[in-house]
């Protein structure tokens, strides 16, 4: 991977600086203190995936007509102003606001940076590299967030203002070290595509290859509840004993342990079986569910340990397979269309799963819900397992 440091260091710089996220251990009691509950926080999440729906297919166009770091730098510029209305905002609208542009922030991103990566490392005949690639970034993104979370509740219990701030401060350093990277030419200057047949064509790539059908379906049975626990896990810690000064250090272990899983995920997929990981992941992901919602301090933070490392190493399969099903100059725009498929049954999950978790006893809410990822999980899987 040295030799790709000398065209890709612009794109580690910027993730790198973007994971400077000091909200991370911090947001949901941040929303608490300007009196929204679990159920209002639910009901504004639904607005980032309200967002990220409804402008996945102009940004995939965006992204594969005018370039994937021009729609890099919306999506920084974006997260920037959202985060600019969160620190300033004192009712729902507002809030709500802000997680419109959050969502719209993703949908630039959104397919952008895995086709940036993939079509520049494949310019220099090293796409072979891309899962290693993409979990040597995430790594850099999560020691950004380890260190940025350590000091993030710290700062929060002196200041609630102050985490943004300067995630807003790093932000703005992360677009700029962006502005050196040289993007590569995935296609013809003079190809010439309409902007809708481009968008309904990555659509169609979506549900007509099987095998990219198939991971959709599975990404639906794997993540659709971890929205309950992103909604909860601040003020389950805070119940169950866990010092809000601490949540830094709890955040900091949860992005740590993603560090490690940055370096090491990627070579297993390159080793083994994907179908064979994509079941092990299946498994693990209904388990974890099911000690989430215990009493003792000590499951908890272990078994977020474990969730936080899952999706990630899904995503290492996903690009393991996904890209070499995908032309290269509709790239962006397939994964976009993906993405805009999966927001669209999201927009009213988080509303939902911050309702039941509002309302029932977390214990046996997760307990149902790692129930049910296994059933369907692996019914999928086995149904689908052929066209994987």
């Amino acid at each position: 991977m040295k030799n790709t440091f000398k065209f890709l260091w612009p794109i580690y710089l910027s993730e790198f600086l973007r994971g400077f996220s000091f909200i991370a251990p911090i947001w949901i009691l941040f929303f608490q203190s300007r009196g929204l509950t679990l159920a209002d926080i639910g009901f504004i999440a639904t607005a980032t995936y309200l967002g990220s729906v409804l402008f996945e297919y102009p940004t995939g166009i965006l992204a594969d007509k005018y370039g994937r770091k021009l729609s890099l730098i919306f999506s920084i510029l974006l997260n920037t102003i959202a985060l600019f209305l969160e620190v300033n905002a004192h009712s729902k609208v507002q809030f709500f606001i802000a997680g419109f542009l959050i969502g719209i922030s993703w949908a630039f991103s959104s397919g952008a940076l895995q086709a940036l990566i993939y079509d520049k490392l494949k310019e220099s005949k090293l796409e072979k590299q891309n899962s290693k690639i993409i979990g040597l970034i995430d790594t850099l993104t999560f020691s950004g967030l380890f260190l940025s979370s350590l000091t993030g509740a710290v700062i929060f219990a002196y200041n609630a203002t102050y985490p943004y701030w300067l995630s807003i401060l790093f932000n703005a350093i992360a677009l700029f070290s962006l502005l050196f990277f040289k993007e590569a030419k995935y296609k013809d200057n003079d190809e010439k595509t309409n902007a809708f047949k481009q968008f309904k064509g990555g659509l169609k790539l979506i549900f007509n290859k099987p095998v990219l059908l198939s991971l959709l379906l599975l990404y639906f049975t794997l993540f659709l509840f971890e929205e309950a626990w992103y909604n909860s896990n601040q003020k389950l810690l805070v119940d169950v004993g866990l010092p809000i000064v601490f949540l830094g250090v709890y955040s900091s272990a949860i992005m740590f342990s993603r560090i490690i899983g940055g370096i090491f995920l990627p070579k297993l997929v390159d080793r083994f079986d994907y179908k064979k990981l994509i079941l092990i992941t299946i498994v693990l992901e209904a388990i974890t569910f099911m000690i989430l919602g215990s009493n003792q301090l000590y499951f908890v933070i272990v078994s977020a340990i474990i969730l936080g490392l899952l999706h990630p190493f899904w995503n290492y399969i996903d690009a393991y397979v996904v890209h070499e099903h995908i032309p290269s100059s509709m790239r962006a725009t397939a994964l976009s269309a993906r993405q805009m498929i999966i927001s669209l049954i999201w927009v009213p999950v988080p509303w939902i799963l911050g309702y039941l978790v509002h309302t029932f006893d977390k214990q046996y809410l997760f307990l149902t819900f790692g129930i049910i990822i296994l059933i369907a999980g692996v019914s999928v899987f086995l149904i689908r397992k052929n066209k994987l």
